[in-house]
């Protein structure tokens, strides 16, 4: 009964698809219907880009300044992967750029403007992004639906996760809207005829090489076409880099590419509480558990892909690709607190798709986002009473042990069929 309701919806939803473009008076009518979302995401994206300026204690956004000034020194033939990024509020040592010479040529755009103006559009863009992902999680027929909407949004920038993320002006939301965007957009819409499903894909991986592990899930859940499109877009990417910057891209492909995790550790790093990836716990507990941790990251790779195509089979969409991305993040040797960005929206799709004792979860783990809890567990571990340790340990660690909770959640609840569970998930065409 129900698979036959969610046939006849899709039927709807297809029968009734508009066929031509939005008229301008029907683009500017929305926009007036969504003032309130127009409204605050730039003004949050102004307020978070001038938070160093206000001298408030925060932390200049060294990141987005490596993006830019690693973008500028590409273009005249520098290897930008031999040596360290140096500039203004950069630390004196420097930090590596670590990501495709692809990624170096598109993030030129970071140079257009003022360094000022240009983060401000940055962390504009990146509040915009998770307003979509936001939407992307909330049924369509919740009441107060864009109350809600704004609501989170506003939450969810006050997270350690998307505070840290905008503050350092990094790249994680725009690489998760490029991966949600393409699982989730129809493929009868016009531009899919010339960017298939899984392109997208393939263009976050060739910034990025984290989303990747999305394509071993397309093939595991048997979405061949979408698989096959983001391996071209990937490699695409390599080619265009290829092409731009041939000797840096040789560099990174046959170098740099293997060292990316000692590059990334920053140096003393890894074992923080920033670090909250498996082997990132390990080297908390000393540099001997590392090695031994890897095995661990193969069985949890391996057994978060199987859960994400259970999970999947049970007609849960959604559920099974942020369960792939937080997989991500838990096997990868270095996960920054502003890694995270997947378990934000796995906490809303949770919300609907769970009952009470779900949403006392859902409720606990994001208190434990909001107070910043990975600091705080560090904090109480350097200077509480030993009494509070284990407490401290549960919150240093939080991000990786809520993303395990969340997904063994999703696991259990994968048959559920909640109506707002249904509205949450798009379903792709599976061919």
């Amino acid at each position: 009964m129900f698979e036959e309701k969610v046939r006849r919806a899709l039927d709807y939803v297809a029968k009734s698809y508009r066929k031509r473009p939005f008229t301008l008076a029907e683009i500017l009518s929305g926009v007036v219907r969504m003032w309130p979302l127009v409204t605050i995401v730039p003004a949050l994206g102004i307020i978070f880009a001038s938070l160093y300026l206000l001298n408030l204690g925060v932390y200049p956004p060294v990141d987005f300044l490596v993006y830019r000034y690693a973008s500028v020194a590409s273009w005249p033939g520098g290897d930008i992967y031999s040596r360290n990024i140096f500039g203004e509020l950069l630390p004196a040592e420097g930090l590596p750029f670590v990501y495709t010479p692809f990624a170096a040529a598109l993030l030129s755009v970071t140079s257009l403007f003022p360094s000022q103006v240009s983060f401000m559009l940055w962390t504009t863009g990146c509040v915009a992004i998770l307003a979509f992902i936001i939407g992307v999680c909330l049924p369509q027929s919740l009441p107060r639906r864009r109350t809600i909407w704004l609501a989170l949004l506003l939450l969810g920038c006050c997270t350690t996760i998307v505070a840290q993320h905008l503050v350092w002006g990094q790249i994680n939301l725009f690489l998760a809207g490029l991966c949600l965007a393409d699982f989730c957009r129809h493929t009868n819409r016009r531009w899919s005829r010339f960017v298939p499903k899984g392109v997208l894909i393939g263009v976050a991986a060739g910034i990025k090489l984290t989303p990747a592990i999305f394509i071993p899930y397309l093939l595991m859940t048997r979405q061949w076409h979408m698989a096959v499109s983001a391996t071209v877009g990937f490699v695409g990417t390599v080619i265009i880099g290829g092409i731009m910057f041939p000797a840096m891209s040789v560099t990174y492909w046959f170098s740099n590419v293997w060292q990316l995790s000692s590059k990334v550790d920053l140096g003393t790093q890894f074992a923080s509480a920033g670090n909250n990836s498996i082997q990132g716990a390990a080297g908390a507990i000393g540099h001997w558990a590392v090695s031994p941790s890897q095995v661990i990251v193969i069985v949890v790779a391996l057994l978060g892909l199987l859960a994400a195509a259970e999970i999947f089979r049970a007609g849960q969409t959604l559920a099974a690709v942020l369960t792939v991305g937080m997989t991500a993040n838990l096997v990868s040797p270095v996960s920054w607190v502003h890694h995270w960005v997947y378990l934000i929206p796995a906490l809303i799709v949770l919300w609907f798709l769970g009952r009470t004792r779900t949403r006392i979860f859902v409720a606990a783990a994001a208190l434990v986002l909001l107070i910043h809890g990975t600091d705080l567990g560090e904090h109480m571990l350097q200077n509480g009473p030993i009494m509070l340790a284990p407490l401290g340990i549960l919150l240093r660690e939080s991000l990786l042990l809520i993303s395990i909770a969340t997904i063994g959640t999703f696991f259990a609840l994968r048959s559920r069929t909640s109506p707002l569970a249904a509205a949450v998930q798009p379903v792709p065409r599976v061919r």
